[in-house]
């Protein structure tokens, strides 16, 4: 038995849309190497270098997002807050490990680094 649906011009609308969804709910990754044009190695991003810090367990450390931005509209608290640094998440560490060589991956022995004591995990039961 069949029951004939009349066409209605704005379903046409809705369908096409539909079929777009998944492309615009799909999140954006960004997972960029470069490569050179001679022997196609793979290159290091400068902006990851510049922005974030690599630690010898393999975490990555990065700044608060505006701790330079405004600081005369915001509070003595906030500015205390916004100066402290943050941990990256696991898949943000990987994702900054493909965006860098192995050059950047290597232990560093710096004079008087801040940093030392965090190099290393202590107390860590796998």
């Amino acid at each position: 038995c069949f029951i004939p649906v009349p066409f209605f011009p704005c379903f046409g609308f809705f369908f096409s849309v539909t079929s777009l969804l998944p492309s615009i709910l799909q999140q954006p990754a960004r997972a960029l190497t470069y490569c050179s044009l001679r022997k196609g190695k793979r290159k290091t991003v400068k902006a990851v270098i510049d922005r974030f810090l690599r630690l010898h367990n393999g975490l990555w450390v990065r700044r608060k997002a505006g701790y330079k931005k405004k600081l005369w509209k915001k509070s003595a608290a906030q500015r205390k807050r916004l100066r402290e640094l943050t941990l990256c998440t696991r898949t943000q560490c990987k994702l900054l490990d493909k965006m860098t060589t192995s050059f950047w991956k290597r232990r560093n022995w710096y004079v008087d680094d801040p940093y030392q004591k965090y190099h290393d995990r202590t107390n860590l039961r796998v």
